[in-house]
């Protein structure tokens, strides 16, 4: 008998999911996807979790944007007494001490990257998980994670991040 070898193929592919929620359909879409013999998967799109924080931290934002400029209003009757590095400091105090975090995590989104996410949780509990990236949102301050094992999302906040490391 001949034995004929595989090979791997890779396709590109939209899929329509009717559910009540995006994390309804994502959930479903996971379940389907590692319930059947795919050897791997990316969802590159259609991830729509923490858009009510995002849109909480922008109103938030604007709010303070707009308490500031009346603040600032106010004050621009009276004599000016600031130094120029203070106003240094404020803008680095103003400015995201993660970013270079963010950008590393949306590399490794796009590039579905595998990482070790080690995480401290409420109460003490340490959590070291081999995931791919999924969705990465600095405003709200959450990364999700897809862990590779438990074939589960878990949602993270970047307080709780610990270390991360390339997996190889």
């Amino acid at each position: 008998m001949e034995q004929k070898s595989t090979g791997k193929f890779l396709f590109n592919v939209n899929i329509l999911i009717e559910e009540v929620n995006n994390g309804r359909a994502l959930e479903k879409l996971l379940s389907v996807l590692n319930t059947t013999e795919f050897e791997d998967y990316q969802i590159k799109d259609g991830i729509q979790l923490g858009k009510s924080i995002e849109i909480a931290m922008r109103e938030t934002m604007n709010t303070r944007k707009l308490s500031l400029q009346q603040r600032d209003t106010a004050e621009a009757g009276k004599p000016q007494s600031t130094s120029p590095a203070s106003s240094v400091a404020k803008e680095a105090v103003q400015e995201d001490p993660h970013s270079l975090i963010w950008e590393q995590f949306q590399k490794y989104k796009e590039d579905n990257t595998l990482i070790r996410l080690s995480a401290i949780k409420g109460k003490g509990v340490k959590l070291s998980v081999p995931c791919r990236i999924l969705n990465v949102d600095p405003a709200s301050g959450n990364v999700s994670v897809y862990h590779v094992d438990e074939k589960q999302v878990y949602l993270f906040n970047i307080h709780e991040i610990d270390d991360y490391v390339i997996h190889s």
